[in-house]
Formats: C-alpha cells, sequence, structure tokens
C-alpha cells in the first residue's frame, strides 16, 4: 500500500508524547498501513528526547533527531522533510502532526489513504469544512484562527478553508518539488500557511477533510503575539509580492 511516515516536533512535550506516539502507532497499524514516526525535538530541558529515545527501542518503529536549541516549528519540519526524503527509504506519505493531543490519531487512516491511493497530493485535517470545529470553548482562538485563515487567502490566492491547521498529509512527490524552495526561517505557525501555498503553487492537488481541534491535555499554547505579529507581516509582504509578479507577467 505504502509507506507513511509521521513527523511530529516536539519542544517539551514529555507529558504527551508517549501516548500521541502509541496511539499513531496503533492506528495506522489498525488501518494495515506501514508507519513510522520521526520526532524533532528541538533539546527539551524537560526529557521528552530520552522519552523517545526509549520508545525507538521498544517499537522499532520510531526515530528521533535531536536540535541543539529551541529553533522553532518551520524548520523542524524542514529538518524531518529532508530527513525523510535524503535518509528513509520507499517513503510514499508524509504526515504533519503535534505533539500535545491536539489532533486525533485516529482521523490519521482518512488523511494519508487518498495520497496513498493517488486520488490527492495533500489533505489537511480542516477545522472549518463539513462537522469540523474546535473541539472545546476556545471562542478568542476561534476568532485569531478564522481571521488568520481569511487574510492568508486573501493574500496567497489559495482555496483551502484551514490553511493554518498542523494536521496534514503530503506526498513526497511534492515534497520533493518544492522543499528546496521552503524557508527554513519561517516562524512557527507562519509555515503552514508558507508550506500550503507553495503545494498549491506547484500544482498539488488538496483535499480538506473535517476534524474536531481537541484541547491540549497538558501544558500551555506556544503561539505567542510575536508569532501573530510575524504572521501578519508575512501575510502582507506575500500579498505584495505576489501582485507585482502578476502585473509583471501581464505587462510582458
Amino acid at each position: 500500500m505504502g509507506r507513511v511516515v509521521v513527523v511530529i516536533p516536539t519542544y517539551n512535550e514529555a507529558e504527551t508524547i508517549i501516548d500521541v506516539v502509541k496511539n499513531v502507532l496503533e492506528s495506522m497499524s489498525m488501518s494495515g498501513i506501514d508507519c513510522h514516526v520521526l520526532v524533532i525535538d528541538d533539546n527539551s530541558p524537560d526529557g521528552t528526547a530520552r522519552i523517545v529515545s526509549k520508545l525507538a527501542e521498544e517499537t522499532g518503529r520510531v526515530s528521533l533527531i535531536v536540535r541543539p536549541r529551541r529553533m522553532g516549528l518551520g524548520s523542524a519540519y524542514i529538518d524531518g522533510f529532508r530527513y525523510v526524503i535524503e535518509k528513509m527509504d520507499a517513503v510514499d506519505v508524509v504526515v504533519e502532526m503535534d505533539a500535545d493531543g491536539s489532533h486525533d490519531p485516529k482521523v490519521l487512516p482518512q488523511l494519508v489513504l487518498p495520497v496513498l491511493r493517488g486520488e490527492f497530493d495533500v489533505v489537511v485535517g480542516s477545522r472549518y469544512v463539513g462537522f469540523g470545529r474546535w473541539g472545546n470553548n476556545a471562542s478568542g482562538r476561534v476568532i485569531i484562527s478564522k481571521g488568520a485563515n481569511l487574510l492568508a487567502r486573501l493574500c496567497t490566492g489559495v482555496k483551502a478553508r484551514d490553511l493554518t491547521s498542523g494536521y496534514r498529509a503530503i506526498s513526497t512527490k511534492i515534497l520533493r518539488r518544492v522543499i528546496d524552495v521552503l524557508k527554513e526561517a519561517s516562524r512557527g505557525y507562519t509555515f503552514q500557511v508558507e508550506s500550503i501555498t507553495e503545494y498549491s503553487y506547484s500544482g498539488a492537488r488538496i483535499r480538506e477533510i473535517p476534524i474536531i481541534f481537541l484541547p491540549r491535555k497538558k501544558g500551555r499554547s506556544k503561539l505567542g503575539i510575536s508569532e501573530i505579529f510575524y504572521f501578519f507581516l508575512w501575510n502582507i509582504k506575500h500579498f505584495f509580492t505576489r501582485r507585482i509578479l502578476m502585473i509583471l507577467k501581464l505587462n510582458k
């Protein structure tokens, strides 16, 4: 059927990472999907890497990359994608997934199977299609998220409803096509919009499926004011760059 690697960035996720990894492997195994988990840890002081190392020994289906310091979500995914493409054999699909329990592992087969079957190149777990929603009383975050997605759609031209979703399955063919275009410097959650924009511009067939975004089981959200400000600036810059390129193309 094909091989899937689930890439999970971590920073201080010792309280949740065991359950997340075990539930991922169980969900995929029950669906008959060959799955491996790759954890990218930013030298978490809470010992996340030690826990993952033990899981790797116990399961034989977990790998770990430990980076020297906290370097951000975007660069973690880029490092993970490059590792999969350059170091791992016969991988057909790469999945992005959070380590905090917000993404339900039971949904994984619904994300990866359309990509494995060649029906789509990217499948996004969306909070804004069908029955998709936030699974707790998070009205403030919902307002911010909906505003961010509206801004991103206007600035990039990508039609997906949930451009900021961090739960998605991507064909490795698409990743190879855009890996050198993606910017490792993109901060945190801006990377989600940047990456799906590049997938779309490269001709990827994108589908959204509804998910319920669960509340964090432990710890606090890492989304801060600086992230939101950077996100806004990135989108505005992208909008004007896109408009200039369109004008230059029309005047040729």
